[in-house]
């Protein structure tokens, strides 16, 4: 088949879901699908404001995967400015009488991807199915679904819907009126857990319309031996290990705080971040004691090696998160025999089975995270049966053969007539 995929950021971007995308792509590719991702220039996560000094779209093969990366534009105002535009799409779509339009219009700049309509109309086809990922940047999801619409291919869709605790802010910014229409209308909607596939039935998709595909693990790197990396890391064991963008939505901030207060009952650990951090962890940050920050420390993006030998030394990975679809880091955190402790919020229950191999708790907990860290820490029994438990799970159950199976199944279901021509 040839396949369109179409997505707000792709490696070397950091971040699960965009790993995600390209893990899949590299599959089909690799199954000899033809694959073209069209997506941003974005590295990090500050360029999809700021943006990129590209001014043209790009093209070059990974992976056997055709990537085509456009330019994005500034957003005038930066960050704070975005981030008030997005709160205003959500009351408009909290307004009564038709405001679909007015979003749609508003979501190009979600993120203001340079050339994104210009580009796909250029490509040359035909291709068999349009793939958009990812609702909450959902501007390449709308121009997929018009591209896919227009050129008359069937559309699918991943949303990575952030569903949050039901109905909080987290779900309000996935939920609005043009994102549930384009799911609505989509042939097929692939859910990563029952979690997520069951609040999108709750929003109003069709059931008939859904699957759940979960998701992979990526090979582990060949990485540089524990002791080496504590010594260049200057780490003490025991520590528990955090890793993605360290935010309050993440459940950063939470985790530093649990730390924090263990460390002040006399709890020798260390909480470790490795990823990006956001203006409010770090404005969180900047306010702690010296002895506190001795006990939170930033590493940064590190190398895929690094980061698994370190997560392969830690006695925990912590994923308090109520953004989170899925988390792919529990499984790279599993590949490793650690257990890990997530929020009971998002896709996260879906994938974690408190007890068995993890501990969930609230989001927003502190308490309750600092309990279940010490209880970790205190049982290394415990620590050993969730982890081979999890790592058990991930090899029988989360293979990107077998993601990718369940994906190909629904683009031939997807590319079945339609007894309904359904237009954006």
């Amino acid at each position: 088949m040839k396949i369109l995929f179409l997505t707000p950021a792709y490696p070397p971007f950091p971040g699960g879901g965009e790993r995600y995308v390209a893990a899949l792509a590299a599959e089909l590719a690799q199954r000899g699908h033809e694959v073209t991702a069209v997506t941003s220039a974005a590295t990090l996560e500050k360029t999809l404001w700021q943006g990129t000094p590209d001014r043209q779209p790009t093209t070059h093969v990974e992976n056997r995967v055709t990537v085509i990366r456009c330019p994005l534009r500034p957003f005038p105002g930066g960050r704070p400015a975005l981030m008030a535009w997005r709160k205003t799409m959500v009351v408009i779509s909290m307004l009564p009488g038709s405001t679909t339009a007015v979003l749609s219009h508003m979501a190009h700049h979600i993120p203001p991807i340079h050339h994104l309509e210009t580009t796909l109309r250029a490509l040359t086809g035909p291709f068999d199915v349009v793939h958009g990922f990812n609702i909450s940047w959902e501007w390449p999801l709308l121009a997929g679904w018009q591209f896919a619409r227009q050129q008359h291919l069937p559309y699918v869709v991943t949303p990575f819907a952030h569903l949050g605790t039901g109905h909080d802010r987290v779900t309000r910014n996935s939920t609005m009126r043009h994102q549930l229409r384009l799911l609505s209308d989509a042939d097929r909607v692939l859910g990563l857990t029952d979690i997520e596939k069951n609040g999108l039935v709750a929003w109003g998709v069709a059931p008939d319309r859904l699957d759940v595909i979960g998701s992979g693990l990526d090979p582990l790197p060949n990485g540089t031996t524990l002791p080496p990396l504590l010594a260049q890391y200057q780490v003490q064991p025991p520590y528990v290990l955090f890793v993605g963008r360290a935010s309050f939505e993440k459940g950063a901030i939470d985790a530093a705080r649990a730390v924090s207060a263990l460390r002040q009952q006399g709890t020798a650990v260390t909480l470790l971040f490795i990823g990006q951090t956001s203006p409010e962890f770090d404005r969180f940050y900047a306010r702690l004691a010296a002895n506190e920050r001795a006990g939170i420390r930033l590493l940064g993006i590190l190398s895929d090696a690094d980061k698994h030998g370190l997560l392969a030394g830690a006695a925990a990975l912590l994923l308090p998160s109520r953004t989170d679809s899925f988390g792919i880091v529990l499984l790279e955190a599993w590949a490793h025999s650690v257990p890990v402790i997530a929020a009971r919020a998002g896709g996260l229950p879906g994938v974690v089975d408190d007890g068995q191999n993890g501990l969930l708790v609230e989001f927003g907990d502190v308490p309750g995270l600092s309990q279940a860290i010490h209880q970790l820490l205190a049982d290394e029994p415990l620590r050993r049966r969730l982890g081979e438990h999890g790592r058990i799970k991930t090899n029988t159950t989360y293979t990107w053969t077998a993601v990718a199976d369940r994906v190909l199944a629904n683009y031939e279901i997807a590319r079945k007539p339609l007894s309904v021509t359904r237009n954006p």
